[in-house]
């Protein structure tokens, strides 16, 4: 029996509106709050001072080596998934830290950018788990 679970961000229209939340599954479920995970600073929940991902205090550290950012993302990202990621197991992180282009409204500029892969099993039923996804930082951008 396949369990779902409630699609974020919230809408509740859907629920005043008396009809059904919309769902997702587990993989889906487990794919948010990662991505959640990665992209929220610690001390952004105010709910909980510790979730997120504490790499975000060195954003604009110019002199952090590639290699440094690259291992201070992989630690906190793999002690945060083991603090708030309890459906996951065996779980694996891959970080690359690399100069790329980024075209911002036409001014096309060389910024850093991470890319992470997230593997593992889902620790309900053993299936493979993978999650990857890439941004620039020194601020925030996706493209």
């Amino acid at each position: 029996m396949a369990i779902n679970y409630l699609k974020l961000p919230l809408r509740f229209q859907h629920f005043f509106d008396k009809q059904k939340m919309p769902v997702c599954t587990i993989q889906e479920s487990i794919s948010r709050n990662i991505h959640l995970l990665i992209t929220t600073g610690t001390d952004e929940n105010r709910f909980d001072e510790f979730y997120g991902s504490s790499f975000w205090d060195n954003d604009y550290d110019i002199h952090l080596s590639n290699s440094q950012r690259k291992e201070l993302v992989m630690e906190g990202i793999l002690q945060q998934i083991g603090r708030y990621e309890k459906r996951l197991t065996k779980v694996t992180v891959q970080v690359n830290v690399k100069q790329s282009p980024f075209n911002d409204n036409g001014n096309v500029q060389l910024k850093r950018r991470i890319e992470i892969i997230v593997s593992g099993l889902v620790a309900r039923s053993n299936e493979p788990y993978n999650f990857q996804t890439g941004f620039f930082i020194g601020p925030l951008a996706f493209d």
